[in-house]
């Protein structure tokens, strides 16, 4: 009787987990649809996004591939209103004894639209980029723009999501204007950024590159010693935006 019952209880123990559908979605919150107000940062200034790209893939939940093995990357733009509800992005089927959720903010040289225009995509996959900003910093009558593209490469992972919920990428753009890579209460702040300009108005990578940040009371960066620009640490934030459904939190793994 002990030899029979053995495997069946064995075989029980591994079938608790129940099939759900999983919908993946991305979602920039307000300050990309909406622009981040004044009163967020520390030095009163305000960013609006003309356009906020983003490449994301690899979207998986307890280890196991959304949709299919080879889904292709996707192209989102962020700045386009939502209503508060995101963009969908696919849905998958799994069975996940342990739910976390895990996926990938990253370039793609096979990416397709998610809500990008053609234009928008040829752009990321031409210039390799896996983030691409456009906006506008304003404070009194003082305005500056910045057109930055990113090529990092960060994969997100242990991602707890809560009981039965979908899986939202939240992306927090505030995290690009932090001013400490560590720090549990960075600073949003402008100043310096603005104070790379060369007189054109424009805040180019080349102005951010001339930044040597190593001078600076803030924008210090521990143990990263190859970080010693403004460009290279704001590149570096790039790597902290991504979320899980709305203020929860991943591990983040920069790969390139």
């Amino acid at each position: 009787m002990r030899t029979v019952l053995f495997p069946l209880l064995l075989a029980c123990a591994c079938t608790g987990a129940t099939e759900r559908t999983y919908e993946a979605s991305i979602y920039g919150e307000k300050f990309i649809e909406e622009g981040i107000p004044a009163a967020i940062f520390s030095d009163n200034w305000s960013v609006t996004f003309d356009k906020f790209l983003i490449s994301v893939g690899g979207i998986e939940v307890d280890a196991q591939a959304l949709g299919e093995e080879d889904e292709p990357y996707r192209i989102f733009d962020l700045a386009q209103a939502s209503d508060g509800a995101g963009f969908p992005i696919l849905e998958g089927t799994i069975a996940a004894e342990n739910p976390l959720a895990t996926y990938v903010v990253g370039p793609s040289s096979d990416a397709v639209a998610g809500n990008a225009t053609e234009d928008d995509v040829a752009l990321m996959k031409d210039g390799g980029h896996s983030i691409y900003v456009q906006g506008t910093a304003t404070r009194g009558g003082d305005e500056f723009t910045f057109i930055w593209g990113f090529s990092t490469r960060t994969i997100y992972s242990s991602c707890a999501l809560a009981g039965d919920t979908d899986v939202q990428l939240t992306i927090h753009a505030d995290h690009l204007f932090y001013d400490d890579l560590f720090s549990e209460n960075p600073k949003v702040s402008f100043d310096l950024l603005a104070a790379s300009d060369d007189g054109d108005g424009e805040l180019t990578i080349d102005d951010l590159r001339a930044i040597d940040i190593t001078t600076q009371e803030r924008y210090q960066v521990g143990d990263m010693t190859n970080i010693t620009d403004l460009w290279s640490f704001v590149e570096q934030l790039t790597t902290t935006l991504g979320h899980i459904n709305g203020e929860g939190h991943c591990t983040a793994t920069r790969t390139d």
